[in-house]
């Protein structure tokens, strides 16, 4: 049995984030590449502590001058949400961050684990919802940062009076338009996953899901696209995708794929009690829908670092409210 404790505050904008401590044991299990990324350096490193969110404030840590590992996954709203994470906790507390690129399902066994200190791609509550069920009793919930929202996605130069939902799909014909199936991402990734289950409860004996990675999934939209193709696409917003092209999730009538979704930030147990300061800053650490699609878009037009830089130079306010949870005036 585990003991339980839970804190809940409320943000500027009226929601309520909940930070939740649970004890438990440990799950292992993992894949060799994904062992061998947690063991490698991150493949990106951050600017030195203080160099662009201001002075760096005295943390109440025990883990200054020590690393912490957060892990991340090769999605365009993992690499920047990640990114901003280790920036800010860097240059406001002092502490090293290392992030951990791993499969999404060896994160949050990690992060159960307590080999990786926190994880900030937990997509609740349906998407990841199995990887949830492994580890929520040892893990740290501190809440969500942003909403998003998942599904197969079409160019809107298809007509919908063709095709608007999964279910029409059943038809040979029209799967035979899109040359019988639907571009996915990563095998391990809760949305191909949903995927999968789509096929099966829609019935889709003519299409197939070609599993791949999220850089190849935008390369075939984009080729598509290009040439004036029909094709379908596994994806999620936020996402510059929506930005760059004009674009349309398909109508899921039987929710495969849920509704509005919440990405958590999660934690290993007792992070809380090693650095206090990180811990409320997580609870505190929310993205604005628009704000973040501007910053994706950015980020593939130029780089996610500079991004993420030229972000947290022009939101000085927001910053401070993470960090300190003091509100501007005015």
């Amino acid at each position: 049995m585990g003991v339980s404790l839970e804190v809940v505050v409320t943000d500027p904008n009226g929601i309520r984030r909940r930070a939740v401590l649970l004890g438990g044991l440990g799950l292992a299990g993992a894949s060799m590449a994904s062992l061998v990324n947690l063991s490698q350096p991150s493949a990106r490193t951050s600017q030195a502590p203080g160099s662009e969110t201001g002075r760096t404030r005295q943390s109440t840590s025990t883990l200054i001058g020590s690393t912490l590992k957060l892990g991340w996954s090769p999605w365009a709203d993992a690499e920047v949400i990640s990114l901003i994470a280790q920036r800010v906790i860097q240059q406001a507390y002092n502490i090293e961050v290392e992030r951990v690129l791993a499969d999404i399902g060896i994160q949050y066994a990690s992060v159960g684990r307590g080999d990786l200190d926190l994880m900030l791609m937990a997509w609740l509550p349906l998407t990841h919802r199995d990887y949830w069920r492994r580890v929520r009793d040892r893990v740290l919930d501190f809440g969500s940062m942003y909403s998003g929202r998942l599904g197969w996605v079409v160019p809107d130069y298809i007509p919908e009076a063709q095709l608007s939902s999964i279910q029409q799909l059943r038809n040979p014909a029209l799967a035979a338009r899109f040359e019988n199936r639907v571009q996915g991402i990563d095998p391990g990734s809760g949305l191909n996953q949903a995927s999968a289950e789509a096929l099966k409860i829609y019935q889709l004996k003519d299409m197939n899901l070609v599993a791949s990675s999220s850089a190849a999934m935008t390369a075939v939209l984009d080729q598509a696209i290009r040439r004036d193709q029909w094709v379908i696409v596994t994806s999620w917003m936020p996402h510059w995708m929506f930005a760059r092209y004009n674009l349309r999730f398909l109508d899921d009538p039987k929710r495969v794929f849920g509704g509005i979704e919440w990405i958590h930030a999660l934690g290993r147990p007792g992070l809380d009690f090693d650095a206090p300061d990180v811990a409320d800053f997580l609870t505190r650490f929310h993205l604005p829908e628009q704000e973040m699609s501007d910053l994706l878009l950015k980020a593939n037009e130029r780089s996610p670092e500079t991004a993420v830089d030229e972000y947290l130079d022009t939101h000085p306010a927001r910053v401070r409210y993470w960090t300190t949870g003091q509100i501007a005036s005015g």
